[in-house]
């Protein structure tokens, strides 16, 4: 430990540490003397008793730090008042954290924080203008190259807060600098530059940082700070300087642009930034000699073709308050359309040949014909049109308003022959010294197929006028050297048909009881049972001894039969023998058994001994035969007011009437679906209508027809009398009937229900009564007129 404290240089780096911390802790007790001494004099002027400093309030603090400058006092003064005064050391340290705290803010929290606050924005900054149009000019609505990059809503140059202070940021008044220092000792400080362009550290002198760098702002800064921190001369504590909240800039821009003026931007901004605000060149405006100019001095010349051909920002630089944009008018613009890959309007720079405008148009299509170019010109008289070879587009230099059309090559071959159809590789092949002729057509393509024909092909030719010619060959006889071997031309196409394709598509019908019926591909040989087979089979109820088959006819004019129709019989296994093969397009029907039927299902329900669901037995089975297996009808039941429906629907009848009379009348035959209902005997009768008072009664066999409607009161004054109708409990209806005014009601039945319509009154209108009286009048002066004659 001796030999260590003899040790030059850990006596060297001690001695800074002391001296740094006593620098430190003479300055913090200095503060706190004239603290306690504030606060003593507070107490004694107000006779009070000494202040908790527990509970010492901002305002106290503040109040001391105004009292420093007018009092001067020894510590021993001080320190000899605090103690007349009861503070402890405890309450002395105590009164000295709160002192930094007011200073500083609270020393971990600042740690903690001062490099998570997300930097800020000062001021407000301008919004990207509108584009006032979409700008199409040239003959063929070619758009100028590079116009909708500032146009583009997804894309934006605006800068981001979030990135690492830039090193050449130039700093400028309203800035914000975060200074901190780390190390045995933390410090932290928030700088803003003011508009005299310095910043302010304790009781350091300003410090003048307008128009450094952030680079060079950070040394002059911990220069200054090594008098305050001697551990920053000896690297015992680090310093690091960044930018905070940043200040907006103004920009003007002016020249041919789309939205001219001057435009608040943040600092951190970069040409491109203010170029999108403006919404960039206008039509005529330029994209190749954009000036940034500062001072009245041009320092950087902006050309947008480097970014949207390559993705390099040449020339972005930061901008700086008071900068001035300039965008010249275009000089040398030229249209390019055709086979490239990006027509469009492109202004070139003064040495630049064709070649660079085929770079910026992303090169030739694949369809491109680059022997031949063609240049359209304007002269001082008239145009001109120039042909430029493309394969060497460095030797020519384009002016101003040519317009370039690559041409496209021809949509035709050199050395194409062709054969499709019923050959086992069919398509397009080249004609060469190995492939002249039919035969090296037919064997590069393997070969005909086995079902291809042979006797009839065709060749398809052009002639000197590009109209096509059909020759017809046998390759049979070609094969065979029988015939000659055609020598093929250029686009020659053969085409070989198959046998299928040479006649109608053949298929067989049938239909029927089998599992499926339908249409079904002809094969040679085939039989009915193979028929049957492919159907599915046979369906329930198929009978085997009745199989029809219709085929068609081929018999000469004279005839007047179109179809035979054969008969034919089978077993269940299917295994007759080939004595009944099928013709294409032959139609076969397999037929029912004569007393074959599903089942058919009819309801009963009521008053029967088994009322439920029954199965029809025979074709003739009625109504009758149905209550019967029902087990008949119950005492109860009643049989007149039965009620039949079909297909859902009421089908009305008298029961009773249509069982007892003879030939069965009414007593219909069942059919599937069928439901019968029997009621019980009703012993009501319901009055509705213009009655006085519609109710229920209940029926009385001595009551008459005029005695139910006195029981509801009789009729009203609106009540339809000639029309009343009874409606009966099986569905039938009746009306009531008048002769002579005498009227004739319908039959009392139990269940029935009497229905007393309403009279429509027509009233008549004044015209329609003096029209009439008028009439009677003429009338009765007619026949007065006759009986004098008489």
């Amino acid at each position: 430990m001796n030999q260590r404290l003899l040790d030059p240089f850990f006596s060297l780096k001690l001695q800074e540490i002391i001296t740094e911390t006593h620098f430190i802790m003479i300055r913090r007790a200095n503060y706190l003397l004239l603290f306690i001494l504030t606060l003593f004099s507070l107490s004694i002027l107000g006779q009070q008793l000494p202040i908790d400093v527990n509970n010492i309030t901002d305002a106290q603090i503040e109040q001391f730090l105004k009292e420093v400058e007018n009092r001067g006092l020894t510590e021993a003064e001080i320190e000899a008042a605090a103690r007349l005064q009861g503070y402890s050391s405890s309450e002395i340290e105590l009164i000295n954290s709160k002192i930094d705290e007011y200073r500083n803010g609270p020393k971990v929290d600042s740690i903690k924080s001062s490099n998570n606050i997300p930097r800020k924005q000062l001021g407000s900054l301008s919004k990207k203008s509108p584009s006032q149009r979409e700008l199409e000019v040239g003959k063929n609505n070619l758009k100028v190259f590079g116009y909708n990059l500032f146009k583009n809503k997804e894309l934006n140059f605006e800068p981001s807060l979030r990135l690492p202070t830039p090193k050449d940021y130039i700093l400028g008044a309203d800035d914000e600098l975060k200074v901190d220092i780390s190390g045995y000792a933390y410090q932290h400080y928030d700088l803003t530059v003011s508009p005299e362009g310095t910043i302010k550290i304790e009781s350091l002198s300003p410090i003048y940082v307008n128009g450094y760098t952030i680079e060079e702002a950070k040394r002059i800064i911990i220069d200054k700070l090594k008098f305050l921190f001697g551990g920053l001369r000896n690297g015992s504590l680090t310093a690091e300087v960044t930018l905070g909240n940043v200040r907006s800039i103004q920009v003007t821009i002016a020249g041919e642009v789309e939205n001219p003026g001057t435009y608040s931007l943040s600092s951190l901004s970069k040409v491109y930034n203010a170029l999108y605000s403006c919404g960039g060149p206008s039509e005529n405006g330029s994209f190749r000699y954009i000036k940034l100019i500062r001072d009245n001095r041009e320092i950087a010349e902006i050309d947008l073709y480097s970014f949207l051909t390559k993705g390099i920002t040449k020339g972005n630089i930061h901008l700086k308050d008071q900068d001035f944009i300039f965008i010249p008018i275009a000089e040398k613009k030229v249209e390019l359309l055709g086979e490239v890959k990006r027509p469009a309007i492109f202004e070139l720079r003064k040495e630049e040949t064709l070649k660079d405008l085929l770079i910026y148009a992303s090169g030739f299509t694949d369809k491109a014909y680059t022997d031949l170019i063609t240049i359209t010109r304007s002269t001082n008289k008239e145009k001109t049109l120039l042909s430029v070879d493309g394969n060497n587009p460095d030797l020519f230099t384009l002016k101003n308003g040519d317009e370039i059309v690559v041409n496209s090559i021809l949509p035709r071959f050199e050395n194409r022959v062709e054969v499709i159809g019923s050959v086992f590789r069919p398509g397009q092949y080249a004609l060469s010294s190995d492939l002249s002729t039919i035969l090296d057509l037919i064997n590069i393509a393997d070969g005909p197929t086995e079902e291809a024909f042979l006797d009839r092909i065709l060749l398809f030719r052009e002639n000197d006028k590009k109209e096509e010619s059909i020759i017809p060959l046998n390759l049979r006889n070609i094969i065979d050297r029988k015939d000659e071997n055609i020598s093929l031309k250029r686009n020659d196409k053969i085409v070989v048909k198959s046998y299928s394709e040479l006649r109608e598509e053949r298929f067989v019908e049938i239909a029927g009881a089998v599992n499926m019926s339908g249409v079904f591909p002809y094969y040679e040989d085939m039989t009915v049972e193979d028929l049957i087979i492919l159907a599915g089979g046979f369906s329930e109820g198929a009978t085997l001894k009745r199989i029809e088959i219709a085929r068609r006819l081929f018999n000469d004019e004279k005839s007047d039969n179109t179809v035979e129709v054969l008969t034919y019989t089978t077993n269940k296994n299917l295994s007759g023998g080939f004595n009944n093969i099928l013709s294409p397009f032959d139609k076969v029907f397999i037929r029912e058994l004569p007393n074959y039927e599903e089942q058919k299902l009819v309801t009963i329900t009521g008053e029967v001994n088994y009322p439920g669901v029954y199965t029809i037995k025979k074709r003739e089975e009625r109504i009758l035969d149905l209550i019967l297996r029902s087990g008949g009808l119950r005492e109860e039941a009643y049989l007149q007011g039965g009620r039949f429906y079909r297909d859902g629907k009421l089908l009305a009848m008298n029961l009773q009437k249509a069982i007892n009379e003879a030939g069965n009348f009414g007593n219909l035959v069942l059919q599937e679906g069928d439901s019968l209902h029997l009621p019980k005997i009703p012993e009501v009768v319901k009055l509705s209508g213009q009655v006085l008072n519609p109710t229920t009664i209940a029926f009385q066999p001595n009551l008459n027809f005029d005695d139910y409607i006195a029981q509801a009161g009789g009729f009203t004054d609106s009540a339809f009398v000639r029309k009343i109708y009874v409606r009966y409990s099986n569905g039938l209806t009746d009306r009531t009937r008048s002769f002579m005014g005498i009227k004739n009601y319908p039959d009392v039945e139990r269940g029935m229900e009497v229905i007393v319509p309403t009279r429509r009154k027509t009233r008549w209108t004044g015209a329609e009564r003096i029209s009439v009286s008028a009439g009677i009048i003429s009338l009765s002066a007619v026949l007065l007129t006759l009986i004098r004659l008489i």
